[in-house]
């Protein structure tokens, strides 16, 4: 009886304390009415007796039989279990590889040996086996995103347990084929436009234009047709096109040389006319694509015309082109409508913020003074925001000139000695309408005051000749007056200026020096992007006592810097229509020291770009980069994370050497993204 109701060789789940407990008590009971039968009736309780003993052994011998089936159906149960994990390690669609101790390997499945051929791995290292495998396994990431690789031409999920050296890999090129193909099969949208079109056609005949016209349309046409992208004219100058993410791929493959062959096509007909497009693509809503294909466009228009910008919400912007000088399209119609726009956002405002960018030049400072001058016209309070520890010195002999003689009515904002303040003055001097005005710079990143841009974000007007970065303002500005055509932004300044009363608050002869000064610098004395329209601003200046003796001595130099700069010469490597100079680590030069260099560089026979490598001031390594328009310096300062004109560029480069920068660019230069 012990034996059969030994609980301990029940199934698991039968080895409860109450089942145990509820038998005692069936015993227990069956005990008790057994003795009170015989009690009763001696002949009643044996009968009893023997009811009871036989159901007692009936139930033991049940439970037996219980225990003995419940054995059988587990032993099965693990039977099968056991049986079906090997069969789904040899069986599955995954390749498993088992290694040992010394990372050899011990164990292949026949899935993973159908890959294989014939070919015997075992005792094989991983190296040994596949070494592009091996770098896979070696590169394995715990990380919750997925580890594809591509081997022996397919495309495989990979795990890897390392504790217990398993490798685990799952083909999954199949459904890599239909994700490629939905990726494919998704929409760009573009928007093309003739840059100069009502510039080229003006003066010429009905029967030329509608050739020019005709041929820019074919010429569009065959390219779209021919990269399977769907093309419509919009009007005159407009296009709109749509296709698949690969046409676009096989458009940036072939770089948009419809660009230049229009470029070149309509040059040859004494009639150059220029393409810009704005691309997007990533968008599931149709309309926010067009929207960023606009945005885009502007972009490209911002940068000079003559490019497209490929970008996405997600991605950063793509460049192409943008090889050649912009050809002037602004007007002066315009320039007075940008004027009395200005003019009427300074009478509807407080005071006037007037900021340059980090280490202001004579351009940023002399358009800076111009449009001090414009406020006055106003009888606004103006600041203009310097911060005097980090000019140069021609910034710091023009600030001394405009001190020597001090007004005899203090009034801040609207003397000009009392009007020079930094940002920390600046930011107390903020009312509830202050106008923030930008000069020469349109990217929070290279602003001098980047508090008092924060703090008036949704009150910024911006004034510049440089072409627009990818990234530029937070928020949009109440008016951008960006020319790239322009040589400087004191030109523009001066072109506004003429349209504005100064009757009562003439221009006066230092405000028109440093806007000369400005002028000057930027054109390399009116040798660089100078038009008609510069000339203009220069006789206007000079006309209003510009000093031009004045400009030459706040360039003099120290005899320190001039030698500085010979020995930055001296360093200069030439190779392929490129000279590089390298300063030494451990050495420090001014930003003005290195862009002198970087022009004096281009004076020499065969160069037609010059860049020059320099440690500065602040501990970042400086690059110049200048060109003769052959090369498109922008673009490869673009990609060092500066930006430019495409014959004037720069970038600031931390933590890193002037040497890694040095190879960082020969790098860049090698792969030839610019543009020529």
């Amino acid at each position: 009886m012990k034996k059969l109701f030994n609980f301990k060789t029940l199934p698991i789940f039968f080895q409860n304390s109450k089942l145990g407990t509820v038998t005692l008590l069936l015993i227990l009971v069956s005990g008790m009415s057994v003795i009170f039968a015989l009690l009763t009736n001696w002949v009643f309780g044996l009968i009893w007796v023997i009811v009871v003993v036989v159901g007692l052994v009936y139930s033991a011998q049940a439970l037996k039989e219980v225990n003995e089936n419940a054995q059988e159906y587990l032993s099965g149960l693990g039977y099968r279990i056991s049986r079906s994990e090997q069969e789904a390690l040899i069986r599955m669609p995954i390749g498993i590889v088992l290694l040992n101790e010394v990372e050899k390997i011990d164990w292949i499945n026949p899935y993973m040996q159908a890959y294989l051929d014939k070919r015997d791995v075992l005792g094989l290292t991983l190296a040994e086996f596949d070494k592009g495998l091996a770098a896979d396994v070696k590169s394995y990431s715990d990380a919750k995103v997925t580890n594809t690789i591509t081997w022996q031409g397919k495309q495989f999920s990979l795990y890897v347990q390392q504790n217990l050296r398993v490798i685990y890999m799952m083909d999954i090129s199949e459904y890599a084929a239909i994700a490629q193909e939905y990726e494919n099969h998704q929409l760009f949208s573009g928007l093309i436009s003739v840059d100069n079109y009502e510039e080229v056609t003006e003066g010429m005949s009905e029967s030329e234009t509608s050739t020019l016209r005709t041929y820019v349309t074919g010429a569009l046409g065959d390219w779209a047709t021919a990269h399977h992208i769907y093309l419509r004219r919009l009007n005159t100058i407009h296009y709109v096109m749509f296709g698949y993410q690969t046409a676009l791929q096989e458009a940036e493959r072939d770089k948009f040389s419809i660009l230049k062959s229009i470029r070149e096509a309509t040059a040859q007909q004494n009639s150059p006319v220029t393409l810009s497009m704005g691309i997007s693509y990533g968008e599931k809503d149709i309309i926010d694509l067009a929207k960023i294909a606009q945005t885009n466009l502007d972009l490209a228009l911002g940068r000079g015309g003559d490019q497209v910008v490929v970008k996405s919400n997600q991605a950063a912007a793509r460049f192409y082109g943008g090889a050649t000088n912009p050809m002037e399209k602004r007007t002066r119609v315009r320039a007075r409508m940008i004027s009395q726009t200005v003019a009427e956002l300074m009478e509807q405002s407080d005071n006037i913020m007037i900021v340059g960018h980090a280490t202001p030049d004579l351009d940023a400072i002399g358009a800076g003074l111009g449009i001090w001058r414009m406020a006055q016209t106003k009888n606004k309070s103006a600041f203009v925001i310097i911060d005097e520890k980090t000019v140069y010195s021609d910034i710091t002999l023009l600030l001394e000139e405009i001190r020597k003689n001090p007004p005899d009515i203090v009034a801040p904002g609207s003397n000009i000695n009392d009007s020079i303040v930094d940002e920390a003055r600046a930011l107390k001097l903020v009312r509830e309408n202050t106008l923030l005005i930008l000069v020469d710079h349109a990217n929070a990143a290279i602003t001098s005051a980047p508090h008092l841009l924060e703090k008036l974000a949704n009150r910024v007007v911006v004034i510049d000749h440089h072409r627009l970065a990818e990234k530029s303002l937070a928020e949009k500005p109440l008016l951008s007056y960006v020319e790239p055509y322009a040589s400087s932004t004191s030109e523009l300044v001066v072109e506004m200026l003429q349209y504005q009363d100064q009757s009562h608050a003439p221009i006066t002869k230092l405000e028109a020096t440093a806007m000369l000064g400005g002028i000057q610098i930027d054109t390399k004395n009116f040798t660089l992007r100078t038009g008609s329209r510069t000339f203009d601003a220069a006789s206007y200046l000079r006309a209003n006592g510009a000093d031009s003796n004045l400009i030459q001595s706040f360039m003099k130099e120290k005899f320190t810097d001039f030698k500085a700069r010979t020995h930055l010469i001296n360093l200069a490597i030439v190779h392929a229509g490129s000279a590089i100079a390298t300063g030494e680590n451990n050495t420090t030069y001014s930003g003005l020291i290195t862009a002198q260099a970087a022009d004096e560089l281009l004076q020499i026979s065969g160069v037609d770009a010059s860049y020059v490598i320099t440690k500065r001031q602040d501990g970042r390594v400086g690059v110049s980069a200048r060109s003769t328009g052959q090369h498109n310096v922008q673009r490869v300062m673009e990609s060092m994370g500066g930006g430019g004109h495409l014959s004037n560029a720069a970038t600031q480069i931390s933590d890193m050497t002037t040497e890694e920068v040095t190879a960082q660019l020969q790098h860049i230069l090698a792969e030839n993204i610019e543009e020529t």
